[in-house]
């Protein structure tokens, strides 16, 4: 029925299962059933989660014809990053893992500064490292030097730091799953 149905269109068909209680609709036909109330409880013969590549292939195509138009924001300063990636995506997720003392975090603030000082807003959720703290960090590296050795400059460089689309979750470290 599945193969019979994707030959005629899989959003226009139906599957009536047959069971102890519903028998197969010739023989509901032949009983004089009501097959409204059958069809009715017909299971649709697609999912409206799952589609096929012929349901995509048009769309792939027209990705593979205008690749830049798909790309993302590219980051100016990881032109490397931009090669493998395409830029940051709205809607997409990114993973990086490594061991504690890789430079994470370093690496997570400088790629968020670059997309906050291009108009990206940015939420961070850090569940290792407090606000505070996190917002230190990436404040240094927006103002590329040590304010502890500068303290007269901080309130021009905070001004500038509070301007960008950068936003942080009030929550860190363990959770409870609710």
């Amino acid at each position: 029925a599945k193969l019979f149905a994707r030959k005629l269109n899989l959003k226009r068909c139906s599957l009536v299962r047959p069971s102890d209680l519903q028998p197969r609709p010739l023989e509901a036909l032949n009983q004089g059933l009501n097959l409204t109330k059958i069809l009715r409880a017909a299971l649709p013969a697609s999912h409206k989660s799952i589609v096929s590549f012929r349901q995509l292939r048009e769309e792939v195509f027209g990705e593979l014809v205008n690749t830049e138009q798909v790309a993302g924001i590219k980051w100016a300063r990881f032109p490397e990053l931009n090669k493998l990636l395409k830029g940051h995506r709205r809607g997409e997720l990114t993973i990086f893992t490594g061991p504690t003392g890789s430079g994470k975090t370093t690496f997570i603030s400088e790629y968020a500064l670059d997309l906050c000082m291009q108009g990206v807003c940015t939420l961070w959720g850090s569940f290792e490292i407090n606000n505070v703290r996190l917002a230190k960090i990436m404040l240094t590296q927006f103002a590329t030097q040590r304010l502890e050795d500068q303290l007269e400059l901080y309130d021009e460089w905070a001004d500038r730091f509070e301007d960008l689309p950068l936003y942080f979750m009030t929550f860190h470290g363990q959770q409870n799953i609710k």
